[in-house]
């Protein structure tokens, strides 16, 4: 496995051909809401097969913004495979403000699905995007809108959707999410 280089600039200043989902091997730091929220739409808007998403509270600034909501609908109503699997820490806070992302996993429930961590998971407190097994969004605190990314690491992206996969097997269904509030 190659290891990418690692560029520390502001994410606008990439090149197209650096935000291509599995064409370029660059990890880029992140520094801000901005430019988090501008990676996760562009991850979402390329995947054609999965999005599988790590979080402690569905942050409206990056996952209830109308690119990013548009993008996992289209990407779930694409075909009947597609997997867009989030596992949510708490969801008191966004169950309150109406989170969009949550109505999405409603109507779409056979490709959008949310779980929490089961208790032996709920140390993991970091917040990671994936997508297709090649790009993601990792940021080691997700209270803070620091991080890295990269389109095309298909070896990072196995090792962290293995971990992934581990918690996912172990979650349940979220009561609160599955309750329709009428």
């Amino acid at each position: 496995m190659d290891t990418p280089a690692t560029v520390k600039t502001g994410y606008s200043r990439l090149t197209a051909d650096d935000r291509q989902l599995g064409a370029s091997n660059l990890e880029f730091e992140l520094d801000n809401s901005a430019d988090v929220s501008a990676v996760a739409e562009h991850l979402a808007c390329q995947a054609s097969r999965s999005l599988l998403l790590h979080t402690e509270n569905l942050e409206a600034v990056v996952y209830d913004r109308p690119g990013f909501l548009d993008a996992v609908s289209r990407l779930a109503r694409s075909h009947a495979r597609v997997r867009i699997w989030i596992l949510l820490q708490d969801s008191r806070e966004a169950l309150r403000s109406g989170h969009r992302l949550i109505e999405l996993s409603r109507r779409l429930n056979t490709a959008v699905q949310i779980r929490r961590p089961s208790q032996e998971y709920r140390h993991f407190h970091e917040s990671l995007l994936l997508a297709d097994g090649s790009g993601y969004l990792h940021r080691r605190n997700p209270n803070r809108y620091e991080g890295v990314a990269n389109f095309s690491d298909p070896g990072k992206v196995a090792e962290w959707g293995k971990y992934f996969m581990e918690i996912w097997e172990r979650s349940e269904p979220d009561a609160e999410i599955r309750r329709l509030h009428l």
